[in-house]
């Protein structure tokens, strides 16, 4: 039987389940970081149709992914910064026994709590 990736997280009253997934994409530049895209998906524990997903698309060099490697100040596979985003999602309209709600950019809830974010980390942004 496969160990399921789902981790427990309270908020409140409330547990939810949470994972983080990247995808390394293919570079079309090979002077270029790698492209990534990470996507952090959560759901109050019995709603999983209901989940929140939150997405960033950004770069990695060979280091690794700057967040998920934990080479910099944010990890987005501790569990402080899975409550920043499940109440970051909250905070713009996601009611997790209601909806699902999707975020194409999850950067703004990070420099919202006070991260460091360069806009040169977004390959969108150039």
């Amino acid at each position: 039987m496969a160990k399921s990736k789902l981790r427990r997280l309270k908020i409140g009253n409330d547990s939810f389940l949470w994972t983080v997934n990247a995808s390394y994409l293919i570079r079309t530049d090979m002077a270029a970081d790698y492209p990534v895209h990470v996507k952090f998906t959560a759901f109050l524990e019995g709603y999983k149709t209901t989940a929140l997903h939150i997405h960033f698309h950004t770069s990695a060099t060979v280091a690794g992914n700057w967040l998920t490697s934990g080479i910099g100040e944010i990890n987005l596979h501790l569990p402080s910064f899975a409550r920043l985003l499940i109440l970051g999602g909250m905070e713009q309209g996601w009611q997790a026994q209601r909806q699902t709600f999707c975020i194409e950019d999850g950067l703004p809830i990070l420099k919202r709590a006070g991260y460091g974010i360069n806009d040169e980390w977004n390959p969108e942004s150039r």
